[in-house]
């Protein structure tokens, strides 16, 4: 009997992890190559705890809403939900990260957006790209006025343009091609590059960007 309990112990504990205090479940098994401890220890030494805000559990496993929404992972009510499908350590990293920055996002909303000056620095750079993009693609109508995340305008990066392209166009534009496809994800596409890649390529291409992130950092420590 013993031995048995302490079988369902033991995949309890397995399935239940802490990441500074945050609760993580892992509802569906993850693949045999990834070592989920280590993914949540690098991410607690990567981003501090105080950060964290916003977000009271992380669920590991695949969500109808995953389905519908063709996404990898999603923040809705305080919580993170990440797909289980997942092809390497670094990419449930990155996926994990990028959900903690729209955490952020709604706590510290009013510094990251209050004066307009994120929102300006966004579509300066859509305008630079709408301008290469129409050489090829007919560009949304809207591509230079909506920073707002728009379903028509993310179609039109990932499957007109594509992002192999959409990544070489935009190379000394944008972060990643991603991040054009909407003022929230060029925050949280910063937000990545600041804890997993290098900041001063964020002060030099968004300075703007690199101040909020900043600004916040400073804000969410005190």
């Amino acid at each position: 009997m013993w031995i048995q309990e302490s079988i369902k112990k033991g995949k309890r504990m397995k399935d239940h992890y802490n990441m500074n205090g945050v609760d993580i479940f892992i509802k569906d098994p993850l693949p045999d190559n990834i070592d989920a401890e280590f993914v949540f220890d690098y991410i607690s030494t990567r981003v501090p705890f105080y950060l964290l805000v916003n977000i009271d559990v992380v669920y590991v496993g695949l969500f109808p809403e995953m389905v519908e929404r063709d996404i990898n992972a999603f923040y809705e009510n305080d919580a993170i939900y990440v797909t289980n499908d997942q092809e390497d350590e670094m990419d449930m990293i990155e996926d994990i990260i990028h959900e903690i920055s729209h955490a952020v996002e709604k706590s510290v909303g009013d510094i990251i957006y209050g004066d307009g000056a994120l929102q300006r620095e966004f579509m300066a750079k859509r305008s630079r790209l709408s301008d290469l993009l129409s050489q090829k693609f007919d560009v949304p109508s809207d591509f230079n006025i909506n920073f707002e995340y728009d379903k028509d305008i993310d179609s039109f990066l990932f499957k007109v343009v594509g992002y192999d392209i959409l990544n070489q166009v935009s190379t000394n534009i944008f972060l990643s091609g991603y991040a054009a496809t909407s003022l929230s994800e060029y925050w949280a596409m910063g937000f990545e590059e600041m804890f997993l890649g290098d900041p001063t390529k964020i002060k030099k291409m968004c300075p703007v960007l690199y101040n909020r992130l900043a600004m916040t950092i400073k804000e969410l420590k005190e």
